[in-house]
């Protein structure tokens, strides 16, 4: 990924200074009893829009500005929609967010669709590329994933693992994981945000200044701190240490199999897209329950993750993409 400091800044600012200038009205909200999810729904269009705005700065040939306009419109939609959802809490804010993720979701479609194929091609926007390893890699993810939430609840015992098993004898996880296909098409748009931003453009972007294997943990990194006004205010308030050091721990390990991903499906963004969407969402299919907020995380949780994504996602760091990463450095 070619940049310079003027795109690489417009990036930071976007992705890193509007959520983090948001910490105060999220604490306000939380202060107030109110839900913050509308903030962590905003949060995820930031990376993007700060990789679209930098391009369309720089007059970058070749952008799809139709798509590009369409997600920066959209992105200052959802900011806007979160500072009055805490001036005005009594707002169907939340209901109003998911109806325009769905309608710009669609639009975003029609427009990538529409584009020519040298503008995604051009800025890493293509539809295609090794679709058989991408199942592959998308089985797995899902087969380690549920494993992983099975064994914590094995883990607890007594009550709480006879009736997650009972759950698993019901039809609601089956219904809810049929529901999450056709889902997809119509949410995609907040977890493009991310990926467009942590794997097409700063992953790159550091790999080539620290080497393959140290530029993907950086981005673990980076991405874990981009998630502290949401620790602190939404996803555990009451046990903020615990809930970031599991952050790091979760972008760290999951930010390398993302990359692998995306480089094994000959740089196709889409994989991890649909790979953070499967993480985000699966979660009613494992819980039964979209509720991530207010989680009150024990040391020990922290420990049991640790050991659990290490081990299933880290030796993907010895794949052939970081090695030959690393020679080149």
């Amino acid at each position: 990924m070619k940049t310079n400091k003027r795109e690489l800044t417009v990036f930071a600012v976007c992705a890193y200074a509007v959520p983090f200038l948001m910490m105060p009205l999220l604490y306000i909200c939380l202060q107030n009893g109110q839900d913050t999810s509308i903030f962590a729904n905003a949060q995820m269009f930031y990376p993007a829009a700060g990789v679209m705005l930098a391009f369309l700065l720089a007059r970058r040939p070749d952008t799809p500005k139709r798509f590009y306009i369409l997600h920066l419109l959209v992105t200052a939609i959802m900011l806007i929609m979160s500072v009055l959802s805490a001036a005005a809490p009594q707002g169907e804010w939340l209901y109003i967010a998911n109806l325009v993720i769905v309608i710009a979701s669609v639009l975003g479609w029609i427009l990538l669709l529409t584009e020519k194929k040298t503008k995604r091609e051009a800025c890493g926007l293509r539809l295609h590329g090794k679709l058989l390893t991408a199942l592959g890699i998308c089985v797995y993810f899902l087969a380690v994933k549920t494993a992983m939430v099975f064994l914590s609840m094995a883990i607890q015992g007594g009550d709480s693992w006879a009736e997650y098993l009972a759950y698993w004898r019901t039809s609601a996880p089956w219904v809810m994981a049929a529901v999450l296909v056709p889902n997809f098409f119509l949410s995609f748009l907040p977890f493009f945000g991310e990926e467009y931003g942590w794997r097409y453009y700063l992953t790159p972007v550091l790999q080539n200044r620290f080497g393959a294997r140290r530029g993907a943990l950086a981005v673990g990194v980076l991405w874990g701190l981009w998630h502290l006004p949401l620790n602190l205010f939404f996803y555990s308030p009451e046990t903020t240490l615990q809930s970031i050091a599991s952050q790091l721990v979760v972008c760290m390990t999951l930010g390398v199999f993302f990359t692998f991903a995306y480089e094994k499906c000959g740089k196709n963004i889409w994989v991890p897209i649909l790979l953070h969407y499967l993480n985000n969402n699966m979660i009613l299919v494992w819980t039964g329950t979209a509720d991530i907020s207010n989680q009150v995380i024990r040391w020990a949780d922290v420990g049991v993750s640790a050991v659990m994504y290490a081990a299933v996602f880290l030796p993907f760091l010895a794949a052939k993409c970081y090695r030959r990463g690393e020679k080149a450095v």
